[in-house]
């Protein structure tokens, strides 16, 4: 269950990191403890923009037995946290991805580009393997681009595929269409279908690519701040939330995260400390010891990304903070960062590490693609999502030892396209990619 790392972008003028946060190698580091210049932070009310925030919150209520002070309903935000850690339900997803195909007959033999938006981010590369599976039981022949994330080497795939007889594109992961919009133009006029997966709902406008899946990024900041409050009983804390706001999923991680805030705890505080991803590797840690001295009265971080995991954890030890403070958020999964959880110190600090399962996202990009060649409706932006699942300190090993989202998604996926169900060994290896979805604790 490997994950991303951080890669050069070549010519391509920044990185868009939708996921390329998920799993940042860890990498032993001697990092200073100072506060850094190429940090900044901010604060504001909570309830406002997804700037970082303070909130000068409402007066608290009196609490029940399931509230806290600040009104908070406690037990239904713990239950809601629990059943965001659980296995996921392929069916409380289904019912958005508009049921099943008519025939997929008329796939076999046509050809189908899988484009990485990274190759050396492993979840781009198990995305695209898991794509390319279901493309081959669908009767297609599928080719997997592999590339190093640039603009040129996108140019070459489409160019591969436009004078090559392909019928589809599957693109996505570390990806923003818009950098390639001519080119898709030029696919769609040549009669190929274009999916993309991880683009944002305006760039998926900009670069006319109707076919999407994504992330539930809002979902994920708001079980964030539901699992810090329920945690806190529903008292008031000081949090620090390190972010990268260049990032798309950034703001809407934030905005979510903040509103629930707003909610279920008016008196708590948030201040930002934005690190953009090229800085993580030298400047996470001394920001976080800096900011955590400064404020001696947080007990919250919230790393808006799993790859942030293991530097955050150095600044805290280096401001000996680990029996102070805990995390929530960290967007991403990954198995270095699943597996900060199963040890201490990491497994009393890092309370979520939330992730999506690649596999899932290929399948489902694949789904799109089916419903472009057969002319049918592209399943809605919001409905096109895979789940994402919570790991905390309790359900660690076993995502890591299983996969973490069970296999009755795989039979779910292939009976929307009218294969036939898989069970035992086959059915495992291709929920888990032959076990590569797997590690030990």
């Amino acid at each position: 269950m490997k994950r991303f790392r951080p890669a050069d972008r070549h010519d391509r003028p920044h990185p868009r990191a939708l996921r390329v946060a998920f799993g940042i190698t860890a990498v032993g580091a001697a990092l200073l403890l100072a506060a850094c210049s190429s940090s900044s932070s901010s604060s504001s009310p909570a309830a406002a923009s997804p700037a970082a925030s303070t909130s000068a919150g409402a007066g608290a209520s009196s609490s029940a037995s399931s509230s806290g002070s600040g009104g908070a309903n406690v037990a239904a935000l713990a239950s809601d946290v629990s059943a965001g850690a659980a296995i996921p339900s392929f069916s409380t997803y289904a019912a958005g991805y508009l049921g099943k195909i008519p025939s997929i007959a008329n796939l076999s033999g046509k050809k189908i580009m899988i484009l990485p938006g990274d190759s050396e981010l492993a979840a781009c590369t198990e995305i695209a393997q898991a794509d390319a599976a279901i493309a081959t039981a669908a009767g297609m022949v599928p080719t997997i681009f592999a590339n190093q994330g640039t603009e040129a080497q996108y140019d070459s795939a489409f160019e591969d595929a436009i004078h090559g007889g392909y019928a589809a594109i599957d693109a996505g992961c570390d990806f923003d269409p818009t950098l390639v919009a001519p080119q898709i133009a030029q696919a769609q006029k040549a009669g190929i279908v274009v999916a993309v997966y991880g683009a944002t709902p305006q760039e998926a406008a900009q670069a006319k690519v109707t076919y999407n899946t994504d992330d539930p990024y809002a979902l994920d900041g708001k079980y964030a701040a539901e699992q810090a409050v329920a945690q806190h009983n529903g008292q008031p804390f000081q949090a620090i939330a390190i972010t990268s706001n260049a990032a798309p999923a950034t703001a809407i991680m934030q905005a979510a995260l903040k509103s629930e805030l707003a909610t279920a705890c008016p008196s708590c505080t948030v201040t930002d400390y934005d690190v953009e991803v090229p800085n993580w590797t030298t400047d996470i840690a001394s920001t976080v010891t800096s900011a955590l001295l400064q404020h001696p009265g947080v007990t919250v971080l919230f790393p808006d990304y799993a790859g942030m995991l293991t530097y955050m954890m150095t600044g805290i030890e280096a401001a000996h903070k680990t029996a102070d403070v805990k995390a929530y958020l960290a967007f991403g999964g990954g198995t270095p960062f699943i597996q900060l959880q199963t040890a201490q110190p990491g497994e009393s600090v890092i309370q979520s590490d939330i992730g999506g399962y690649p596999p899932w996202t290929g399948y489902l990009l694949f789904l799109q693609t089916v419903r472009g060649l057969e002319k049918l409706p592209p399943i809605s932006y919001t409905a096109a999502i895979g789940p994402d699942r919570i790991a905390t300190p309790g359900n660690a090993v076993n995502v890591l030892e299983t996969g973490g989202w069970g296999t009755s998604w795989v039979n779910g996926f292939r009976n929307l396209l009218g294969l036939p169900s898989l069970s035992g060994s086959a059915l495992t290896a291709a929920s888990t990619l032959s076990g590569a979805m797997t590690a030990k604790p």
